[in-house]
């Protein structure tokens, strides 16, 4: 049996052990960041009764399985810790999930390291801290791909024997899709690249047709959920904040898919940890680069293969986004993670020590990454603006970080909580969980004249409010990411 390290446990213990690694790394970062953008949409959001909750997520633009399980963490624990606890279980599973799927291309040795690689890789392990459906769509989507491959072989083996198929495989196999397409309707397009991929292993023309068959099931079991949120056809054709398809754009998305999301300016160390994502985006690419060194046989490269074209759903989505941007890292992410199999294949194909030089190079970005706050830290503010703000003051924030406030403030702060901006915000701000009254153009008159002060949460470029009359600017703190700006009127 190959072994990562001679002398070592076997497969199962080794992968048991790397996985617990990846766990630890994980849980040790749990609650380190603070709630970033999108993820305090999902907090205001599940704070609401079922119902209310559903309601909201049929007008934004998700499907509501990853929402749901959200809102059952959120009944019995709240907090970032427990609203991140979904997807770290998520990333966690990815890990096995992505062994496996490099163990069939070329055995134990590349599947320990692909676990390797997954436990400790910035994209992996920065999605697995976040708030948001893309870890569990992820590890759906894999699980998905992984049962399909294994259900293509066993009905190709039962033909071959003249032996009855059997359907286990095949209920799991569109049961998992089903339950990635629910989580993220970018899923889809991973199953359509698995589908390309299974073409490429001519399984035969009937056990073809029993893939489109299941596939297709798994997608359309989306139907009820869309004629319920019907709303959500309205942004079709609204402006979205995706750039339009370039170079920069797709060196951009390339480089995230090991480097994980872009280091915004304002955070701390920002360019040392720009370079360490460099790092982490040449090592990643070698490792994958030295995939087609393995020598194993004409059936190894042909299991590779396939899971190269199981990632061309990122294709799909480029082409798309000729005509609508949407090729962005976040929904490519559900789609290529496949080549993280192929990275512990090119790992299995170099020298034991340059593989290790490798995990390592995109290890310590992901624990400096995970480490350093690099989220707004807008809760930080909080206490200062519930401690003062009277009855008649104005809490007004930027779109940018209403949701933090509305998730994390005290009921002082929420009862005078307002969006201030000069038009109304685009949908994808999250709109949809916007109170009635949420949004505000200018100071209310009864602030203005009863002399309230205006706490303005906000990016530190943000533009300032138009104030009233006789008002003046008093304070500003700032901390990473996000300030807090205090006015009040002339004494």
């Amino acid at each position: 049996m190959n072994r990562l390290w001679p002398g070592r446990p076997n497969y199962g213990r080794a992968l048991a052990l790397i996985t617990a690694i990846g766990a630890l790394a994980r849980i040790a970062l749990l609650a380190r960041q603070p709630l970033g953008t999108d993820e305090d949409f999902t907090a205001a959001v599940v704070a609401r009764p079922l119902g209310d909750m559903l309601g909201v997520v049929s007008r934004d633009s998700a499907p509501p399985l990853f929402y749901v399980a959200e809102w059952l963490v959120a009944q019995v624990a709240d907090g970032p810790a427990a609203l991140r606890l979904v997807p770290v279980l998520a990333g966690i599973a990815l890990i096995p999930l992505l062994a496996a799927l490099a163990r069939r291309v070329a055995g134990d040795r590349a599947g320990l390291w692909a676990a390797a690689f997954v436990a400790v890789l910035p994209t992996t392990l920065l999605t697995s801290e976040n708030a948001r459906m893309y870890s569990m769509a992820g590890a759906l989507a894999v699980g998905a791909i992984l049962l399909l491959w294994r259900a293509v072989e066993r009905t190709v083996e039962a033909q071959t024997k003249a032996e009855r198929t059997g359907a286990g495989t095949w209920v799991a196999f569109a049961v998992v899709a089903a339950a990635a397409v629910w989580t993220d309707y970018f899923a889809a397009l991973a199953l359509a690249g698995a589908l390309v991929g299974i073409g490429w292993l001519r399984p035969g023309r009937r056990t073809l047709v029993l893939a489109g068959a299941a596939t297709a099931i798994a997608v359309a079991s989306i139907g009820p959920w869309l004629l319920f949120a019907h709303a959500q056809f309205d942004h079709a054709g609204s402006s979205f904040w995706i750039p339009p398809l370039s170079l920069v754009s797709v060196a951009g998305t390339f480089g995230q898919l090991f480097a994980g999301p872009p280091v915004d300016s304002g955070v701390p160390y920002r360019e040392a940890l720009v370079a360490l994502q460099v790092i982490a985006v040449v090592a990643g690419s070698l490792a994958v680069a030295a995939a087609p060194a393995f020598r194993r046989g004409a059936e190894s490269r042909h299991a590779a293969v396939f899971l190269l074209l199981a990632c061309s759903g990122v294709v799909a989505l480029a082409a798309v986004s000729l005509w609508r941007p949407l090729l962005e890292a976040r929904y490519a992410g559900v789609m290529w993670l496949p080549l993280f199999a192929l990275a512990g294949v090119g790992m299995a194909a170099v020298p034991r020590r340059f593989a290790a030089a490798l995990v390592v190079a995109v290890a310590v970005p992901a624990l400096a990454l995970g480490s350093v706050i690099t989220h707004p830290e807008t809760a930080a503010l909080l206490p200062e603006i519930e401690s003062r703000a009277g009855s008649h003051d104005l809490v007004a924030t930027d779109p940018d970080h209403y949701f933090a406030v509305l998730a994390q403030g005290g009921p002082r702060t929420l009862a005078r909580l307002h969006v201030l901006a000069a038009a109304d915000p685009p949908w994808y701000f999250g709109t949809a969980a916007y109170p009635l009254d949420a949004v505000i153009h200018s100071v209310p008159a009864d602030v203005a004249s009863a002399g309230g002060t205006i706490f303005f949460v906000a990016d530190p470029g943000a533009t300032p409010p138009t104030l009233p009359p006789g008002y003046r600017f008093v304070a500003r703190r700032c901390v990473v990411r996000v300030c807090l700006t205090t006015y009040a009127p002339d004494a």
